[in-house]
């Protein structure tokens, strides 16, 4: 939480015109800013698969229900955190556009902060990704002990776990190739 706090500060000052255009970033960070964004989104979108699978399946065990409670927690935080970093970031390209209103208006400032909720929400979510993998040990061990998948089968949610962590991995190289140009 404290990296999306600093995120809001220095982001919605610093870096405001990078967030919004990232063709701006200068070529030397290009591949560090790529790489970040694409472990996150990797993370995020691994995050959101196994919150589909979770939601989808019935399960009761207590560390589902951390789970569920875990995400939507920080996804509350992510959004209130990016709704502040988008009046921060609309006020900091209000200024920059010379404070003309045909340039930087109110559309461009929902749409600032609609980006800059995505965002932090999306970062947010992504920190929950070590309990998506918590939970896949905890189904596998649970599926086990019962006896109710015997062999293969009780390593599917393990298997649900790979298979949503091969999507995030799709979608963090396309992250990558979209910011890399």
């Amino acid at each position: 939480m404290a990296v999306l706090m600093a995120l809001v500060v220095l982001g919605g000052h610093l870096a405001a015109r990078y967030i919004a255009d990232p063709a701006l970033i200068p070529n030397p960070w290009r591949v560090v800013v790529a790489a970040v964004a694409a472990v996150v989104v990797f993370l995020a979108v691994s995050t959101l698969t196994q919150l589909t699978t979770v939601l989808m399946l019935p399960v009761t065990l207590p560390s589902t229900r951390g789970f569920l409670t875990h995400v939507g927690e920080f996804s509350a935080l992510g959004a209130i955190l990016g709704t502040a970093l988008g009046f921060r970031m609309g006020e900091h390209l209000f200024v920059e556009a010379g404070r003309d209103p045909a340039r930087y208006g109110f559309p461009d400032l929902l749409a600032t902060i609609s980006d800059a909720v995505t965002l932090t929400t999306l970062l947010a979510i992504a920190l929950c990704w070590v309990r998506s993998a918590v939970l896949a040990r905890d189904l596998a061990r649970a599926a086990r002990e019962s006896g109710r998948w015997r062999g293969a089968a009780g390593y599917a949610p393990v298997l649900l776990l790979l298979v949503g962590n091969y999507i995030g991995v799709q979608a963090g190289a396309f992250a990558y190739q979209l910011l890399r140009g």
